[in-house]
């Protein structure tokens, strides 16, 4: 006999809770759901694993106590199942599931939650936004939305936290609450968060009202005049897009050359510490001394770092995996979508109980169209749909079966109306959602009182006080110029500073597409210069002046999906990382991440240019060191000591 598809366990399973009208023990479930094992102790665990995946996938099973030998009983509420009314209007649909299709936190939960809304797939849509989400962003937006305290560990130290809001600004998200132990307001990175554990009940984090609506201080520079001040000279190269980002009240000289002596009060000299010295030799701290002699301390620990040594005739982890090379992106490739039957049950799970739900509102769907909703070959539709044909609650005859009828073309489905009502969101869909409206109503233009606002509002019955999410894209300079020149279609010539070359060249480029990721505006173009598509951005555009030549109809070229677009030069690079440099690990584009020695990650990186790897190492500090390929093993090292030999000299200012 053929073992039972997990998938029917799980769906039954979800049918008899369901439709249990008192809580339900392990041993009347077993009985009821067919493929749970024999032996008290297997069964046991099975039913666990898939209470888990339920509960993960936003399935609320209650546990509840009972009288008699089992003592606790099992039950899903359904008014805690389904989704209330939202009343979405047709276009506040629309906007939703226009937001969802033009920003990606780079997983799936927002078309996901469209589905469940009764979406008819995401639409075909110019991508305007990425955000990728750090691991512990989920969790997080959980916990802020059911105003829960949560335990983590940062910079070392293990902390209790009230959370009021998560923020997303410049590239970075964080998360605001109230320290336990100091009971002040903290702004914490989400990305350098470890072992968070799991959140408090719901109410065990509630903040005043006043800390909730408190905007972060996620910059390193203030104004208030209790911050301490330092002092920063950057230079010509840097100088007119560092002013635009600090803003002119902090400039204290400037030549007419365009370098400029900034006065910062600042909030935090981590921060401070890693901006300077991601600017490279274009800037350095000045003063005041303590402030100084900190960065040339920093500095001088990564100039003293050991070279690694791989040991003899054995590959370092970056040959590794230049040798792998294209069979490694092969092999990603073919796992990233399985067949059906390797696919996650919990998958699995939440695409059937959408198209159930489709099935129940609509009675008749053609084959073509669930395929194409919900992204599926139509002999994985058929197979799933008859699956659940055979799915009901005890004893499983004809009238206590899913009727779902599989003709031709067609789907036909007889069910009870209350299964057409959508399910409740998960917490990364319910985020997938927030984040999308909030990045798109963030957009400079967008209606702030439109559609997509008014939609977000009614969501607030699921997500929580959306205010308490904030997404913020700060507009470039050059940013209206350039979507001028995307708009009409014409070439231009720039001059471009290159974060991962250091150099500035000119370029002759025909605009593409314009996108914000991770925080800063992108042009997408083909350059002349090239002769490729490359991705460049917006702020460090330093000229731009339109040809008025039409831009050449190039039907094959499409624009990369990350920030970062390797080009053919771009060199495969493995770090190892400990301590307080394993932000790194979730805060760049990373090809892998393995364990290291000890607690140590390495990651493999594309590094596109010298001048990039630099800032990173820099910034990431002594904690973090090149293990290959050997000729780059010294890039850190030597990067520190060039900045304390040139800027940092004793007689250097």
């Amino acid at each position: 006999m053929a073992a039972l598809d997990r998938l029917e366990r799980l769906t039954d399973l979800v049918l008899v809770l369901l439709d249990a009208r008192a809580p339900r023990t392990l041993e009347q479930i077993a009985a009821a759901v067919p493929g749970y094992p024999t032996s008290a102790a297997a069964r046991r665990q099975a039913f666990e694993r898939d209470k888990r995946i339920l509960r993960d996938e936003g399935i609320p099973v209650v546990t509840e106590p009972i009288e008699g030998p089992e003592q606790y009983g099992y039950r899903i509420d359904p008014d805690v199942f389904y989704l209330p009314d939202l009343d979405l209007t047709f276009d506040e649909q629309a906007a939703l599931h226009l937001a969802v299709a033009e920003v990606s936190l780079g997983e799936p939960s927002g078309r996901d939650a469209l589905a469940k809304l009764g979406a008819s797939g995401t639409r075909d849509a110019r991508p305007v936004a990425q955000l990728d989400a750090p691991r512990a962003l989920v969790p997080l937006f959980d916990a802020v939305r059911s105003q829960a305290e949560v335990r983590f560990t940062y910079h070392g130290r293990a902390r209790a936290v009230a959370p009021a809001s998560l923020q997303f600004r410049s590239g970075r998200w964080y998360v605001v609450g109230q320290d336990r132990a100091s009971d002040t307001v903290r702004t914490y990175r989400v990305d350098r968060i470890e072992s968070l554990g799991p959140p408090g009940p719901p109410g065990s984090g509630v903040v005043p009202e006043a800390v909730a609506a408190r905007d972060a201080a996620l910059d390193f520079w203030r104004d208030d005049a209790e911050a301490e001040r330092v002092q920063v000279r950057v230079d010509a190269v840097e100088g007119p897009r560092v002013v635009a980002e600090v803003g002119q009240r902090a400039v204290r000289d400037r030549a007419t050359d365009g370098s400029a002596l900034l006065d910062l009060g600042v909030s935090s000299f981590e921060l401070l510490r890693s901006w300077v010295l991601g600017l490279l030799d274009h800037a350095e701290v000045v003063g005041p001394p303590a402030a100084r002699e900190a960065v040339v301390s920093w500095l001088r620990e990564i100039a003293e770092i050991a070279a690694p040594r791989s040991p003899a005739g054995v590959a370092s982890p970056a040959e590794r995996s230049q040798e792998a090379g294209s069979d490694r992106g092969a092999t990603t490739r073919a796992t990233a979508v399985p067949r059906i039957q390797g696919a996650r049950a919990s998958a699995r799970l939440r695409r059937l109980l959408a198209i159930v739900s489709l099935l129940a509102e609509a009675g008749e769907v053609p084959i073509a169209e669930l395929a194409a909703r919900f992204d599926m070959a139509p002999q994985d539709v058929v197979h799933e749909l008859e699956l659940a044909a055979c799915c009901g609650v005890p004893p499983y005859s004809p009238d206590t079966l899913l009727e779902i009828v599989v003709t031709g073309t067609e789907v036909q489905a007889f069910l009870p109306k209350e299964l057409a009502r959508p399910r409740r969101l998960t917490p990364a869909e319910g985020l997938a959602l927030a984040a999308a409206a909030r990045t798109i109503l963030a957009v400079p233009g967008a209606d702030a009182d439109g559609a997509l606002a008014r939609a977000l509002h009614k969501l607030e019955t699921v997500i929580g006080d959306h205010r308490r999410l904030v997404v913020r894209i700060d507009a470039a300079p050059l940013l209206e110029e350039v979507r001028a020149l995307v708009a009409a279609g014409v070439q231009a010539e720039i001059v471009y500073h290159s974060a991962s070359t250091d150099e500035t060249t000119q370029r002759v480029v025909e605009p593409l597409d314009v996108v914000s990721l991770d925080g800063h505006w992108y042009l997408d173009a083909y350059c002349h210069r090239a002769q490729g598509v490359r991705r460049f951005r917006v702020d460090r555009i330093r000229e731009l002046r339109p040809l008025g030549t039409p831009v050449t109809a190039r039907p094959e070229i499409r624009s990369g999906a990350g920030a970062f677009v390797p080009g053919p030069g771009a060199q495969t690079v493995t770090v190892e990382l400990d301590g307080d440099a394993r932000w790194v690990a979730d805060s760049v584009p990373v090809l892998d991440v393995r364990q290291g020695p000890g607690s140590a990650l390495e990651v493999t990186l594309a590094v596109g240019g010298r001048a990039w790897l630099e800032r990173l190492l820099l910034q990431a500090g002594p904690r973090a060191r090149v293990v290959g390929p050997p000729h780059l093993q010294g890039v850190g090292r030597e990067a520190a000591s060039r900045l304390l030999r040139t800027l940092y000299a004793p007689s250097a200012q």
